[in-house]
């Protein structure tokens, strides 16, 4: 059986250890976030959001949510790894490297997605946009600068995802777009994700 005194010795090698190895740089990093978000941060799957062209700030403020355990996440196996999760990776991450993390992908060109949508419910979408989000969203959803999500062109499996969360209350919104949410009509949401989708 260890002694205190060895037990302690041990415990300071490994933190010694720890403090000498090589720190994973920005590129190994951003490969990663890559094999799930897609070269780039422009997803190749429905249900993983592109981040690509996101600003700086709200890359961070989502990652730091997430390392929080503020915002929930699903799990996810990319193609060639393991299943894991948001709040199991950014719980993982320095300050800096989130900061490393979102100046990559705030560099990086949003490519909206090529997917099926709903003309007609597409263009109500439309005009909920207008009344209910462009403030905050604007340019139709695609305006990084105001330091939110681009929903223009986004996945709609994943954006009906995040509004069924939010709807749930299970995901944490500011106050004034939960209010924006309660005004909205049986239908609203599903053309929502239609007049985002249609944005190609």
């Amino acid at each position: 059986m260890k002694t205190r005194k060895e037990g302690l010795i041990g415990l300071l090698m490994g933190a010694l250890l720890v403090l000498s190895l090589p720190p994973v740089s920005a590129s190994e990093l951003t490969d990663k976030c890559d094999s799930c978000h897609g070269k780039n941060g422009n997803s190749k799957d429905d249900k993983v959001p592109s981040i690509a062209g996101f600003s700086a700030v709200t890359i961070e403020d989502i990652m730091n949510q997430y390392k929080e355990g503020d915002r929930p996440a699903d799990k996810y196996k990319p193609k060639d790894g393991e299943e894991t999760d948001m709040q199991e990776i950014a719980k993982k991450l320095s300050e800096a490297q989130i900061k490393e993390v979102a100046k990559h992908y705030s560099a990086q060109k949003f490519i909206p997605h090529k997917q099926p949508f709903d003309a007609k419910l597409a263009k109500k979408g439309a005009k909920v946009h207008k009344k209910r989000c462009e403030k905050c969203h604007s340019d139709n959803g695609s305006n990084a600068e105001d330091d939110a999500a681009i929903l223009a062109g986004q996945w709609k499996g994943y954006l009906k995802r995040q509004f069924d969360l939010i709807l749930a209350k299970e995901r944490n919104v500011p106050k004034k777009m939960r209010k924006k949410m309660k005004k909205l009509k049986p239908g609203d949401v599903e053309a929502l994700i239609e007049f985002y989708a249609s944005q190609q």
